[in-house]
């Protein structure tokens, strides 16, 4: 009788330490797109910004930016250096989906020059797919922020 439990128990053990194993690799896989979406969305907010940023403004200590422009910036990050497609999709070069970026709201300020931007980042799971959704949404929220202050 006490053989079969010790079977039993190592089996059971086996099947926790895999599923742990598991969601220990989707949480690192999620975690990990998340801080490199961030990371870049930050870096495409700080380039428009500074690229929208009006110089005479500027040389007089005042925060002006060109809406337009930081908008237009930033699509263009996202497409040129992001390489994301027309729906903000990234694929590897195999063509297997990586994460899609949706934006839900940009708020834009031309004074204080500020360019914030909100949304979800569409990820589909790598270990356990039948277990979990195809496809879930990772929230996001990022703002930059270009104030020019007296020296």
């Amino acid at each position: 009788m006490k053989k079969a439990f010790s079977g039993i128990g190592f089996i059971a053990f086996i099947f926790i330490f895999g599923l742990v194993c598991f969601i220990t690799f989707e949480y690192a896989h999620i975690f990990t797109v998340k801080e490199s979406v961030d990371t870049d969305i930050s870096r495409g907010l700080n380039i428009s910004v500074d690229a929208a940023m009006q110089n005479i403004d500027w040389i007089n200590h005042t925060s002006v930016m060109n809406t337009d422009v930081a908008a237009s910036e930033f699509k263009v990050y996202l497409r040129d250096i992001m390489k994301l497609d027309s729906n903000n999709a990234k694929f590897t070069d195999d063509g297997d989906f990586l994460y899609q970026i949706i934006i839900d709201e940009e708020d834009l300020r031309e004074s204080p020059a500020k360019y914030s931007v909100r949304g979800r980042i569409r990820l589909q799971p790598v270990t356990v797919r039948s277990i979990l959704p195809d496809r879930f949404d990772i929230p996001f929220s990022q703002t930059s922020k270009n104030t020019r202050y007296d020296d």
